[in-house]
């Protein structure tokens, strides 16, 4: 005798037999005679819709394939139902097409009953399924997700390139590039990019995101690791944190630490580049197919303890989106971008000393080496009696005019294709301004303050299931001081602007969510007719393979 309170162990029930016991329920109201009870037809009609939703109850949680399902479902329909136990078919030597259709006593109908709600209680309580109506409303808002990159990346280097300590002797202005550490020697390196976000739903109107990656400090368009360390930890830093409040469908306010917030391409802004500020988007309909948008933001670039002259980023874009057909797509934008409180100015006296050392703005308006790659004309910011080393400030101001427009042709869909043209225009670049301070009266510097790309795509819009695919050409031309080089894509040149070129690639899913890159990028620097190392020889050819996967 069992004790009592001892635990049941309940036998799994025979899958098999209770499909045969389904599907003949099903065959048998199918094939119900004329002559049968009306009652007794109704509770059998009544029984055949009860076991058609246990069907799908069954295919929904996993306990039976759809294919089974629908054979079921059609062996009822066609009036036959398994024979595995003889039940739905004629006997030997019957006349006509009588079919005996099977008694499913009471009893039998409730252990069925019985054996599917065990049979899918056990299966939750091994699976660990949840009950919509036990999870927090705080869970069901928040959703996560995340993407892993590993690449392969090769750099060649031109044999005339001019090497690299003439670029770190600079010491006058103007000068160009004196970080720079490697002009000659080729590189091969592996690198990685994880990143892992949670995004959350706090209401109808307001969402947040937090997005952790790997990385450094040492710049803001890039959040690759680059692998060899002696197997040394690496870094994660937060990527993004921001909160929106979308009060109107038309109309939305962010802040914090967002991505861009602004329409254009990989010229002006690299894919992984974040903003720190806030921004305001609206939208508005023209007509049929037609709409206009607007981006406003304010960005803080460098918060100054001892200087009111704080460095920041305005910016204002309007556009518009329209429809040409059925199957063409034209988007345009135009922003003016203001980099305020940028430009360098040399001192005019030695540092301070003494107690006033520290608490006097001094060489505040630097250009600091942790952001600028290379391309910008610098102008020393050392009072001109100094022989310390040199401090560099950007020579240009910048309030750079921005054109961007782009075609889509969905003709051939589900495959796309997309072709962009990029445009910008420094508007601020004044010789007589630099030379004022530069401190460089006889100062003679060109006007390189144009910027332009023009980039074709093709492929799938997204590369989510497998045999997805997209491949893109793009070329390029980027003058010295059309943009601030310290947030210029480091796929182009190594970074940095002062090149023209071109780019060839494309990526191919080998699995859902999962796919194989290729890009070749080529580049060379422009040529002003000037004797400074601006013009001086250097060419990068670049070879990415990328391994890519997303979640």
């Amino acid at each position: 005798m069992r004790p009592l309170h001892a635990p049941h162990r309940r036998t799994p029930p025979r899958r098999p037999l209770l499909c045969t016991l389904l599907a003949a329920t099903l065959a048998g109201t199918a094939a119900l005679p004329a002559s049968a009870q009306s009652d007794e037809r109704a509770e059998l009609e009544k029984l055949r819709a009860t076991t058609q939703a246990l069907i799908e109850a069954l295919v929904g949680q996993g306990l039976l394939s759809r294919e089974r399902a629908d054979g079921l479902l059609r062996q009822a329909q066609a009036g036959t139902a398994p024979t595995a136990s003889g039940w739905g078919t004629p006997p030997a030597g019957a006349r006509g097409s009588v079919v005996r259709i099977p008694y499913v006593p009471e009893t039998l109908r409730q252990q069925m009953r019985e054996e599917i709600k065990l049979d899918v209680l056990q299966q939750a309580r091994e699976e660990g399924w949840a009950d919509a109506r036990q999870v927090p409303a705080w869970v069901k808002a928040i959703g996560f997700e995340g993407d892993v990159r590993l690449r392969w990346q090769t750099d060649r280097f031109a044999a005339d390139n001019l090497p690299a300590e003439f670029y770190r002797a600079q010491t006058g202005a103007p000068a160009w590039a004196p970080d720079l550490t490697n002009t000659t020697e080729d590189r091969n390196r592996l690198t990685l990019r994880a990143r892992f976000g949670v995004n959350a739903k706090l209401s109808e109107d307001t969402r947040t995101a937090i997005r952790i990656s790997t990385g450094n400090l040492s710049g803001p368009t890039s959040t690759s690791q680059t692998l060899g360390s002696h197997f040394n930890k690496y870094s994660v830093v937060l990527d993004r944190a921001w909160l929106r409040w979308e009060p109107r469908h038309d109309l939305r306010f962010i802040g914090g630490r967002m991505p861009n917030p602004f329409y254009g391409s990989d010229l002006l802004w690299p894919d992984d580049l974040n903003f720190d500020g806030v921004a305001v988007q609206g939208e508005t309909n023209l007509g049929s197919g037609v709409y206009a948008f607007a981006t406003a933001g304010a960005f803080p670039l460098e918060e100054l303890s001892v200087d009111s002259k704080d460095k920041w980023l305005y910016g204002l874009q309007l556009g518009a989106d329209a429809a040409l057909g059925a199957n063409t797509q034209w988007r345009v934008g135009l922003a003016v971008y203001d980099f305020r409180h940028v430009a360098g100015v040399q001192a005019t006296e030695p540092p301070p000393t003494g107690p006033r050392a520290g608490t006097v703005a001094y060489q505040s308006s630097q250009y600091p080496a942790s952001a600028r790659q290379k391309g910008n004309t610098l102008i020393n910011l050392n009072d001109p009696t100094s022989t310390a080393s040199p401090v560099w400030g950007l020579a240009s101001k910048f309030r750079p005019v921005n054109l961007t427009t782009g075609l889509t042709f969905k003709h051939f869909d589900p495959v796309q294709v997309g072709l962009t043209l990029d445009w910008v225009k420094n508007s601020a670049f004044d010789l007589a301004d630099i030379r004022q301070r530069a401190g460089l009266p006889q100062l003679q510097l060109a006007d390189k303050t144009t910027g332009l790309q023009l980039r074709l795509l093709a492929g799938h819009e997204r590369l989510a299931n497998r045999g997805d695919w997209q491949a893109f050409v793009a070329m390029r031309k980027f003058e010295r001081d059309a943009w601030l080089d310290a947030f210029t894509d480091t796929n182009w040149n190594g970074g940095g602007t002062n090149y023209k070129g071109w780019t060839l690639g494309g990526h191919y899913a080998f699995d859902r969510n999962a796919s194989v890159g290729l890009r070749w990028t080529s580049t060379r620097n422009l040529d002003d007719g000037s004797l400074y190392l601006s013009n001086a020889p250097y060419k990068l050819d670049t070879l990415q393979v990328d391994l890519n996967a997303r979640f």
